[in-house]
């Protein structure tokens, strides 16, 4: 019995993220929700309404067509930036140069440890929230980002703030999670080797 349980005892987090959804939330449960328009609420809607479909589409490495049955965190903020009206970029490496040659981006030092930080004061619903070191990209990407997420406000329950898009491993609520849906947004801690890097979204023709 032990021989079975002690697996689950070491790598708790690994056995949840392979086992358990992402969070389903509308956008009634956002603060910020009821003052959105325009382009950043055509993004929060799009982004619940993939998440609050009734299949569950895990993370799959390259998976850009909720079609296909998966997503990647770069694939999941295509599809809903077009579906949106958009025309972004396909990789996170992509979509954090087309931020930031559009004038768009608020990058964060890593020095800032967090949300509290002023420089989080200008951040809203729908922008596109970047990392990088998560993993090592191999495609020879001329810029270190690793991973894309889409930042949705805040739970009017706790005021947690939260993000939406694909992960095989974030957390939401304490439970790490697999797939498509809303995840805690959170900074990296002290020494982690994935590091914070900016936030924005190109707002022109909106």
């Amino acid at each position: 019995m032990l021989a079975r349980l002690l697996p689950l005892l070491l790598f708790p987090a690994v056995m949840a993220a392979e086992n358990v959804r992402p969070g389903v939330i509308t956008g009634e449960n956002l603060v910020e929700y009821a003052g959105l328009s325009g382009l950043r609420k055509k993004i929060v809607d799009e982004a619940l309404a993939l998440a609050a479909r009734g299949e569950w589409l895990k993370y799959q490495f390259g998976g850009e067509d909720p079609a296909e049955g998966g997503l990647d965190c770069s694939g999941s903020v295509h599809f809903v930036l077009s579906r949106a009206g958009m025309e972004p970029p396909r990789t996170s490496a992509a979509q954090f140069t087309w931020v930031k040659e559009e004038g768009a981006l608020r990058e964060v030092p890593a020095a800032v440890a967090t949300l509290d930080d002023p420089l989080f004061d200008t951040l809203k619903p729908g922008d596109l929230l970047f990392w990088t070191g998560t993993y090592t990209p191999r495609d020879g990407r001329e810029v270190a980002v690793s991973h894309v997420q889409i930042f949705l406000g805040h739970e009017k329950s706790d005021n947690r703030p939260v993000m939406i898009g694909s992960s095989d491993g974030r957390s939401y609520r304490g439970i790490a999670r697999n797939g498509y849906g809303v995840f805690d947004f959170r900074l990296p801690r002290a020494g982690s080797k994935g590091k914070f890097l900016g936030f924005g979204l190109p707002e022109a023709g909106s």
